[in-house]
């Protein structure tokens, strides 16, 4: 991974570690989960219109990508958002968090049975044991929470994780020649299209108190979360592959917890520099960073040391 791909995964884990702040503010203020997600979907799509036109000449591709790109976007976003949204009304954002790291580990399942040119060896499958190891160091107290209603939850967002997970690989497989910002446009599109109509006709926005608050939190979870930033997680699936990729859902949630900490003057206690240190050794290891590559970026007789 280079340094402007590690650079966009920061980004994405900055910007999706406040999404579920957003979607937590925009469920308690009495939207429907299902508006929710037509809300960010469509946020998302308009976004996106001005990048789009500026590369529409990576939309001409045959009727088979075409139907790929439509078919992945109820099944990438439809889908999962929709969940994630009926999964918060059950469960804590902390157990969300969790349950939202199992997306690598489907991806590492996927890959093997899948892409068996994407190879995982120890060092790799190692490291998403270490960081899922840290999220649920940071979210402990969360999961002693759960109950039935939150379990249930809990399910809906694995169901959600293995629909993201089956979609980066179908993107890796599949679609690797489409530019990320037809192959997000599309989707998001497609999701915003199949949602927004459902969402109107069920009367998702009924008795909603939408004021300042969730204007803005639907603001920046459908402009950012949901249009600049898919549009960085596709280029990353294409150029990294799935399970590097999808290792951005193990660093939001440690960003989560320090943006609460610098914004909101919350605690910080021994849980968070345990989780830090597993999640970020697990993501080194992740993108193949091991120990003889840390020593070689070193001066002196260190520096002598072949990077792997």
């Amino acid at each position: 991974m280079t340094s402007r791909q590690f650079a966009i995964l920061c980004a994405l884990a900055s910007i999706w570690g406040c999404s579920f702040l957003f979607i937590k503010v925009i469920v308690d203020s009495g939207v429907d989960p299902l508006g929710m997600s037509a809300a960010r979907t469509l946020l998302g799509a308009a976004t996106l219109i001005p990048f789009a036109v500026h590369g529409r000449a990576g939309f001409r591709q045959s009727r088979m990508t075409w139907a790929l790109m439509v078919g992945l976007g109820v099944l990438n976003f439809a889908i999962p958002w929709t969940l994630f949204g009926f999964a918060e009304e059950h469960v804590p954002s902390g157990a969300a968090a969790v349950a939202n790291a199992s997306a690598p580990l489907w991806s590492a399942l996927l890959t093997i049975v899948l892409l068996r040119a994407d190879h995982l060896d120890r060092q790799r499958i190692a490291g998403l044991l270490l960081a899922f190891a840290g999220v649920i160091i940071l979210m402990g107290r969360d999961l002693a929470d759960l109950s039935g209603g939150s379990v249930v939850g809990v399910g809906l967002i694995l169901v959600a994780t293995f629909c993201y997970a089956m979609s980066a690989v179908s993107i890796r497989k599949w679609l690797i020649h489409v530019p990320s910002v037809p192959l997000a446009t599309v989707q998001v599109a497609t999701a915003a299209t199949v949602l927004m109509p459902l969402a109107v006709g069920s009367g998702a926005y009924t008795g909603a108190d939408i004021g300042a608050k969730t204007l803005a939190s639907a603001i920046a979870l459908g402009a950012l979360g949901s249009g600049l930033a898919v549009v960085g997680y596709m280029y990353l699936i294409q150029k990294t592959g799935p399970v590097r990729a999808s290792v951005v859902t193990y660093m939001a949630p440690p960003i989560g917890v320090v943006l609460g900490w610098l914004v909101l003057d919350e605690a910080i206690g021994w849980n968070l520099v345990a989780a830090l240190s597993c999640i970020l050794g697990g993501v080194a290891l992740v993108q193949g960073i091991g120990p003889r590559k840390v020593r070689g970026w070193f001066p002196g007789r260190i520096a002598a040391v072949p990077a792997e």
